[in-house]
């Protein structure tokens, strides 16, 4: 009896502490006419990229910086279906923060990289980074010959590109009144490169918009005409399209004549946007002509903060276009809050999101969609249909940022609607019909709520009194607890505090209430504004909660504004997190030693992990059982052991 304590605990020490991962392939969702089969890869907003051969094997990947001031890395592998697929690798590159674009080069030919970047302390500062061992050691800001930082506008994506062939990369950066900054880059200094600020008119280049306007730019350098010169692609922010500035000169000594210019591009199918459009470049397909992409700033026309990455395949110089969303995922523009409910009761989770605005329709207010689960994929993935528009299109509901809650608030047997909102109230819609058809009546705001903003309900029996309890999160990041004092027929929400368990995120706080550790009562995960997510263990019990900070669960970077709910059924086991660029991330819940993830310690498993060692299989973590980042014979003994207690 003592032996199989030990290895239970052991078994339970392991299981409770560990790094979740991102499962970018888990499920699929339907809308409309639109198959995603990898659904939850984040939305893109604003998304700034690098196309760049990371790794040395051939296959440029993709880096990609988005509105939150994180890098994104994106690895090229070849899909089950033959096809490429960028694979997402982690969503905060080096750990890199607040930052407004970068650059990735071996500035130094050190053969290792390098990293130039805005200064996430100063933004119109340029900041130099050595590259070791996936670390970055700040070497100190860019100045020019005397000395002094050089400066870019914060609202330029400023590009480089060796314009003078001398073999050194120079600078580049657009100016607010259509002309371009010429930085030579000179020499290295306490191995930093310097560059000269040689002109401010460089080419004499002027862009002024159809609008007699000019604004922010991305530009890049590509020979576009095989002419071996560079040629500069633009990007304004008064421009739906890009202009092409054709080098008429030669790769050492360009003419870049003002007369030379495209107004549009690609010529045949010009890309059409919201204004400030980034174009890069890279042989994605492989056949040695470089293809075309396009991300949208959004500019002068609007927000577009979907259908935002384009695609065109050159093929001799015929660009064609491809596809809007090079990363196709699920993209709600803003803010979403995801929740998992088998609403009608057909014993499978269902999939509600709520949203912040849809400028599908005016006014531009939040909706909750309803995904309703339709069965399996052959991998045992769940695969989800959108339903109508609107979950509540009977209402007048015109708010904004749904934070939806469902709960049997009043113990029918049927799954009662909460919802918060931008304002901070909380709205209450009793279902009327039953367990199997859904039938919502709207019965108002609760009334004495009324928080500072970003209302976040999270039902819960705090008290152990058979009924359900409410926190809420807010705008300012703290956490109220409303005791119900009615009771699980008739709930009375009576205010204890706005300050429970003294938890306090900055901004934007969210509440997720789940027993993670198997001790019978309540674990919090906190979502937040800024501050990615916590973990908070209840060393006290059920009756007498006693929170405290925890790194058991350790989540990566997930994004602002972060929004979490918990799938625990014999189907799936995750948490689904919504940020605020419109997407979500997946987590699996995964039970160490339990190979195949069925629930059950048993010799199939034993079998895999021989298999896995045998064949020098990729390390995963829920095949480490003794917890030493190392799979060997040690955990086949464990597992063998485990699995005879069992």
């Amino acid at each position: 009896m003592l032996n199989k304590i030990a290895y239970i605990l052991l078994l339970l020490s392991v299981i409770f502490c560990f790094n979740l991962s991102i499962d970018q392939y888990f499920g699929t969702v339907l809308i409309g006419d639109t198959n995603y089969d990898s659904p939850f890869l984040g939305g893109l907003n604003k998304p700034k990229i690098q196309w760049l051969d990371w790794d040395d094997n051939g296959m440029d990947d993709l880096f990609l910086l988005d509105e939150d001031g994180h890098i994104r890395y994106y690895k090229p592998e070849y899909c089950n279906n033959g096809q490429l697929c960028f694979n997402l690798k982690t969503t905060s590159f080096l750990n890199i923060s607040d930052i407004l674009w970068f650059y990735i080069y071996d500035f130094d030919n050190d053969n290792q990289f390098e990293i130039i970047m805005s200064n996430p302390n100063n933004l119109s500062e340029v900041a130099y980074y050595d590259i070791i061992d996936d670390n970055i050691i700040l070497n100190g800001n860019i100045t020019n010959s005397q000395g002094i930082n050089i400066s870019i506008d914060p609202v330029m994506v400023p590009c480089f590109a060796d314009i003078d062939g001398d073999g050194d990369l120079d600078m580049f950066s657009g100016n607010v009144v259509g002309t371009v900054n010429y930085f030579e880059n000179i020499s290295f200094s306490d191995n930093i490169p310097t560059f000269n600020l040689e002109s401010e008119f460089w080419q004499e280049i002027y862009i002024v918009g159809s609008s007699q306007r000019h604004g922010a730019s991305a530009i890049n350098f590509i020979d576009l005409d095989n002419d071996n010169d560079l040629d500069l692609s633009w990007g304004d922010y008064f421009q739906q399209s890009l202009y092409i500035i054709w080098n008429i000169g030669t790769s050492s000594s360009p003419n870049m004549d003002v007369e030379n210019i495209s107004f549009q591009f690609p010529p045949n199918d010009p890309i059409f946007t919201a204004g400030l459009n980034m174009p890069t470049f890279s042989d994605i397909d492989q056949d040695n002509d470089m293809d075309l992409f396009v991300t949208t700033l959004s500019g002068a026309y609007g927000y577009q903060l979907t259908n935002n990455f384009a695609y065109y395949n050159n093929d001799n110089n015929d660009f064609t276009f491809q596809t809007s969303n090079f990363i196709d995922t699920i993209d709600l523009l803003s803010d979403v809050n995801p929740k998992f409910i088998d609403i009608d009761n057909d014993d499978d989770m269902d999939l509600f999101i709520g949203t912040d605005f849809d400028p599908s329709s005016f006014p531009w207010t939040g909706k909750l969609l309803y995904f309703e689960n339709i069965g399996y994929d052959i991998y045992g993935e769940p695969i989800w249909e959108k339903k109508g528009d609107n979950f509540l299109d009977n209402y007048e509901f015109d708010v904004n940022n749904l934070y939806p809650e469902f709960v049997d608030i009043d113990a029918d047997d049927d799954f009662d609607l909460f919802v918060g909102e931008f304002n901070g109230v909380l709205h209450y819609f009793e279902n009327i019909g039953n367990s199997d058809i859904v039938n919502m009546s709207y019965l108002g705001i609760i009334e004495g709520i009324d928080l500072p903003g970003y209302s976040t309900p999270e039902f819960v029996d705090l008290d152990s009194d058979d009924d359900y309890d409410l926190l809420l999160g807010n705008m300012s990041g703290s956490i109220s607890y409303y005791e119900n004092i009615g009771n699980k027929y008739e709930h009375v929400f009576n205010l204890i505090t706005d300050n429970f368990q003294n938890i306090n995120v900055n901004s934007h706080s969210s509440v997720l209430s789940l027993n993670l550790d198997g001790d019978d009562d309540y674990d919090f995960i906190i979502g937040s504004g800024n501050d990615n997510v916590i973990y908070y263990k209840n060393i006290g019990d059920k009756y007498n909660l006693n929170l405290e900070l925890s790194d058991d669960y350790s989540f990566p970077y997930i994004g602002d504004n972060v929004s979490l709910d918990y799938c625990n059924n014999s189907d799936f086991k995750g948490i689904l997190a919504g940020i605020s660029t419109g997407g979500f991330y997946y987590f699996p819940i995964l039970t160490i030693g339990d190979l195949n993830q069925d629930s059950i310690f048993n010799i199939f498993d034993i079998i895999l992990l021989v298999e896995l060692i045998i064949n020098n299989g990729e390390y995963i973590y829920w095949a480490d059982i003794n917890h030493d980042s190392v799979i060997d014979i040690i955990d086949i003994i464990n597992l063998i052991n485990i699995v005879l207690e069992a």
